[in-house]
């Protein structure tokens, strides 16, 4: 719990969690694949769920009928992020602003190889979070194309 709003998660003189001995479990429970948030109600953490949105295809625009069309070979997946933080603790210091500005700075400034051409799209607030939380979805995009089927250059 933070002492104030000046109080940084981050600091030093703070226990580290990786040299804990149940660091893989607290991980674990923080870092969540899917919706999971049912097991958040007694807790006093925060948590970030990641999961695939809807894949789109991209527009490309037919000058011959003065209009945009799905292009057939070239899509976008989008990837979701939803930052959960207790409303005690976010009065605080703002957890989920802090937490979904690290999010960006670790996406976008690490070398990431596994989401290559990964761009913002999106954020919005999560209106139905479990009591006594607030959460805001952090929406990104990936390109992606594939070759027609047969088709060599």
């Amino acid at each position: 719990m933070p002492k104030n709003h000046l109080d940084d998660p981050l600091d030093e003189s703070k226990m580290d969690i990786s040299q804990l001995p149940e660091k893989d479990l607290i991980i674990n429970n923080l870092l969540v694949v899917g919706e999971k948030t049912s097991d958040l109600i007694d807790s006093h953490f925060s948590r970030i769920c990641l999961y695939t949105g809807p894949r789109t295809p991209q527009k490309h625009y037919l000058k011959s009928t003065n209009q945009f069309t799905d292009h057939p070979y070239s899509s976008t997946q989008q990837y979701i992020f939803d930052i959960y933080t207790p409303v005690a603790i976010n009065n605080i210091d703002f957890r989920l602003d802090w937490l979904g500005e690290m999010l960006n700075e670790v996406l976008f400034q690490e070398d990431i190889e596994e989401f290559g051409d990964m761009r913002f799209h999106s954020g919005i607030p999560i209106v139905n979070t479990p009591e006594g939380f607030v959460g805001y979805r952090w929406i990104y995009i990936i390109p992606s194309g594939q070759g027609a089927r047969g088709f060599q250059s």
